[in-house]
């Protein structure tokens, strides 16, 4: 299967989190994501740990290609976590409880708030969601989407019971520079469909049929014509027989009205910066 590499990662540095004039984005590798809006720490889906014994190896059990961009012991401020849903390569414990120590909002849906609570963060820092639902982070704002992953139904004896919508979300962030929407494992819903003005979306690129995969990607890229495009879920893991983390982002940018012109194809660590809707 098909696997491309992500580029050499780029360290966070801790100037990265400090109060600014506009909205910095860092795609953490894998699914996850780091946003500092004017001074508003969120991290979406982070996986931010290795194993203490093999450093080449995530704490979600993958074999990495490139280091992750920061780990979860050097952050020193988050003010919210926002996770889609529960799956070992979106939450991960040893992130969530290092996280916990700085006490931020966690945020997620019930199978999120279950996995949480159950490997030890405190449930009076953890909020439940729903879709439909808008939260207020300071000055950002925090809509919930629908998303559809029911990956277990590839075996079903194996794997459990598939996830249900409401089990699994996505997120739009809309800070004072852009409205950024970040759809989580899902497969293309009539509900992303009617999503309009986003100014970033952050495009799986995966090869997994329980995910947007490259027919899925394109429509909803194309759909949304005037947003950067951040590709994810990819060259991450060395795991080529797993769909869900191969895939190479320029076969579907190829693909996409005027992709090459709207790609960002980041670095781990990498900060896309937004002021007023317009990249600086």
């Amino acid at each position: 299967m098909k696997v491309a590499r992500a580029k050499e990662s780029i360290k966070i540095r801790p100037e990265a989190f400090e109060k600014s004039e506009h909205t910095s984005i860092a795609w953490l590798a894998g699914a996850g994501f780091f946003i500092n809006s004017r001074g508003t720490i969120i991290l979406i889906d982070p996986v931010l740990m290795t194993k203490s014994e093999e450093k080449n190896i995530s704490e979600c059990g993958l074999k990495l290609l490139v280091p992750y961009p920061i780990h979860a012991v050097d952050i020193r401020k988050v003010d919210a976590v926002l996770y889609t849903h529960p799956d070992n390569d979106h939450l991960s414990q040893d992130t969530a409880l290092i996280l916990a120590q700085l006490s931020p909002r966690f945020i997620g849906p019930n199978t999120v708030f279950k996995k949480l609570a159950q490997i030890g963060v405190d449930p009076n820092i953890i909020e439940t969601c729903r879709v439909g639902d808008s939260i207020k982070i300071n000055d950002v704002i925090i809509e919930v989407t629908p998303a559809d992953h029911p990956w277990q139904l590839q075996d079903p004896k194996r794997c459990g019971k598939p996830f249900r919508i409401g089990d699994c979300c996505g997120f739009i962030v809309t800070t004072a520079d852009g409205r950024c929407f970040f759809p989580g494992d899902t497969r293309l819903m009539e509900d992303h469909l009617a999503i309009q003005n986003i100014d970033v979306l952050a495009l799986d690129v995966s090869l997994d049929p329980y995910h947007l995969n490259h027919l899925g990607a394109t429509v909803l890229a194309n759909l949304m014509s005037e947003a950067f495009l951040i590709p994810i879920h990819y060259g991450t893991y060395d795991v080529p027989d797993k769909p869900a983390h191969c895939g190479d982002p320029n076969d579907v940018i190829e693909k996409i009205e005027n992709g090459k012109k709207r790609a960002r194809i980041l670095a781990p660590g990498e900060l896309l910066i937004l002021k007023k809707g317009m990249e600086i």
